[in-house]
């Protein structure tokens, strides 16, 4: 079963995104080393062609870049008496044009795509840059405006969309055309507000080139469709969706160690819900560390390194960083006000390449030397069910979280829609009643009664109908807001104790179930029942969540053993992989299946330090590419991988 079939590029289009070999392109965003922002303003070819230089050199081959608008639309307003509007201007001069698109800055934009091409740099292009690192850029006439609701503010917009469009859309080093930089922060809107906004722009960009995909250049999309900027819209609307996956701003994201497994798999993990929810390819448009007030150089590049392989291994199509230089030497707002915007670079303000960049190279190098033209999709044993009734982000990347520590792969769909064919779903318990509809409910218990499995954790006020009849359970007392923290161990694992949290306290009691898991008093906590042809493996507690909520869930040498829970259920749905690990829950593996029968094994150690971890391989292992395989062991340097192929 194999549900990860999303490719980066929309069907029928004739632009190569992302260009480069293995089907995987590394990257970054860049602002000139020189000026930042204020790049085509203080416009300097020379150093432009220098900075492309260093990026190519080092085998980066993809760069998003920002025609800031203010700088290409510099229109303006004149007034009469009593503040009368009486025109339209630029720069306070007479319109040059229709549209009040400087021709000067096209030209210099130009330029800048042609030493791209020379280079061979393909460029996503944000074309509605109109918010960047916490300031907000519009032309002087507009600032004052709702730039996402207002309809003169709209009205040009979409007359500068159409206008850089179709003066640029010959030029081949264009490889997509991104709908700007988080457009999201440039104004309030409404759920109707920001789709008809985002509608206008990416209608705008395909009337003068459908041949490239629309990138949607958004970040802190949510789950549930009623909020405003969700991800079934982003869907509906965009061709590619992206996430700015930094730890620093992701709620719950900054829990531990920079280099262990929650920011391991952030990039991964956030892009796969994107898609997964969206129906859409999705992948990291934005990723850093935030400088060394966050951590050092070394840690950034370890973390660096578990992050694009894993990226990379879940057919994420490309990894970009979050920018190429430095900018603490650049004299105005916004690098002036925040500490945050200085160090963010692959390269300091002296062009000293730093760590993450030697990390990146060699990741690239590695590629070259890789026998294989794209690494075959990765092979998924579960479909992990999303709410799309609250924000599910924290228990959906539980549980990408539990089962990469498990040992075993899942993908994500959106609970309220079709629901994927699949042997085993995992639905993870919510905070409110409404976290699943009765219908989706309905759907899962269908697909159980046919003979899948079904991995059910509650908590919170979560509510489903039919629960003992499902589950086998029945709750003793009646649920309620008051929180609760347990120990219990399964049956399977009698010495390893398991925590768990939740916002309330419920009791159950097993009366058509089995008891796989019970606190110290007895009472049940994990059950398995029978319901049809398949079998509901029944959690009372809201394990995915609380694991992502908790500090230190997920690093360290012992870290809460949650995860158990999943390789037990894992177990229950006959999940069996060609490579099985031991316990070893900082290891992430991914199966990659070739034509001929072989398997490519890709494991990744998300600790920073060297990991040994047994493992049960179902075949021989052939050729190795990285680390260590073979006598029931794979050997991982810290942050690293070993990729091999096991011959069936």
């Amino acid at each position: 079963m194999n549900k990860d079939k999303q490719k980066l590029l929309p069907s029928g289009s004739a632009a190569a995104f992302p260009s480069c070999g293995n089907g995987f392109a590394i990257g970054c965003n860049y602002w000139a080393s020189h000026a930042g922002m204020m790049m085509w303003r203080r416009w300097d070819a020379a150093q432009v062609g220098r900075d492309f230089d260093a990026l190519a050199a080092n085998g980066l081959s993809l760069l998003r870049v920002f025609p800031l608008w203010p700088d290409f639309q510099p229109l303006t307003a004149q007034y009469g008496g009593c503040g009368q509007f009486r025109a339209w201007a630029q720069n306070d001069a007479p319109l040059a044009n229709s549209d009040c698109v400087d021709e000067e800055m096209m030209g210099r934009f130009r330029m800048l795509c042609d030493m791209a091409a020379e280079r061979g740099l393909r460029l996503v292009v944000g074309i509605l840059t109109g918010w960047m690192s916490g300031r907000l850029f519009a032309p002087p006439a507009l600032e004052r405006l709702n730039l996402l609701t207002d309809p003169a503010a709209r009205m040009w917009e979409v007359r500068f969309v159409r206008h850089f469009v179709r003066e640029m859309k010959d030029h081949p080093a264009i490889a997509a055309w991104d709908v700007g930089n988080e457009c999201n922060c440039m104004g309030g809107a409404n759920r109707e507000e920001a789709w008809n906004w985002l509608y206008e722009i990416t209608a705008a960009i395909k009337l003068e080139d459908s041949s490239r995909p629309v990138v949607g250049g958004m970040h802190s999309l949510r789950t549930d469709p009623a909020a405003s900027w969700n991800l079934r819209d982003q869907g509906e609307l965009v061709d590619v969706l992206t996430t700015h996956p930094y730890p620093l701003w992701t709620a719950h994201m900054n829990h531990e160690p920079f280099d262990t497994l929650r920011n391991g798999i952030h990039a991964a993990a956030q892009s796969l819900l994107y898609s997964g929810v969206s129906g859409k390819p999705c992948f990291p448009e934005e990723a850093g560390d935030m400088g060394r007030n966050v951590c050092s150089e070394a840690r950034s590049a370890g973390s660096a390194r578990a992050a694009i392989y894993t990226s990379w291994a879940c057919g994420r199509g490309a990894y970009l960083w979050w920018c190429a230089f430095d900018q603490g030497q650049l004299g105005f707002p916004p690098y002036e006000w925040t500490a945050l915007e200085c160090e963010l670079g692959l390269f300091d303000k002296d062009f000293r390449a730093k760590p993450v960049l030697a990390e990146m190279r060699a990741f690239i190098e590695f590629l070259k030397g890789f026998p294989y033209a794209e690494l075959p999709l990765r092979r998924v044993d579960a479909v992990c069910l999303v709410s799309e009734r609250e924000d599910a982000e924290p228990q959906s990347m539980g549980a990408f979280a539990l089962a990469r520590q498990a040992g075993f792969d899942i993908s994500f769909a959106g609970a309220e829609g079709a629901i994927p064919d699949a042997s085993f779903y995992i639905m993870p318990s919510g905070e409110g009643y409404d976290t699943y509809s009765l219908p989706a409910w309905r759907r899962v218990l269908d697909k159980v009664r046919g003979g899948a499995t079904l991995l059910l954790s509650k908590g919170g006020r979560m509510a489903l109908g039919g629960l003992r009849e499902a589950t086998g359970n029945e709750i003793d007392f009646s649920m309620q807001d008051t929180p609760s923290e347990v120990e219990f161990t399964l049956a399977a694992h009698p010495g390893r104790t398991l925590r768990a949290r939740s916002s309330s306290t419920a009791r159950i009691v097993a009366h058509e179930s089995k008891v796989i898991g019970e606190t110290k008093d007895g009472d049940a906590m994990v059950t398995v029942a029978d319901y049809g042809k398949g079998h509901v493996v029944f959690v009372n507690a809201p394990i995915e969540r609380d694991s992502f909520l908790r500090t230190g869930a997920y690093s360290g040498e012992n870290p809460n053993p949650l995860y158990l829970v999943y390789r037990e259920a894992a177990r229950i749905a006959g999940v069996r992989r060609i490579v099985e690990k031991d316990d070893c829950p900082c290891v992430g593996l991914s199966e990659h299946r070739l034509d001929d029968g072989k398997t490519i094994v890709v494991a990744v150690n998300y600790e920073p330090r060297e990991v040994e971890c047994a493992v049960e391989v179902n075949g021989a292992v052939g050729r190795v590419w990285s680390g260590r395989a073979g006598d029931g062991k794979i050997s991982l340097p810290a942050n690293g991988v070993a990729i091999f192929e096991v011959i069936e």
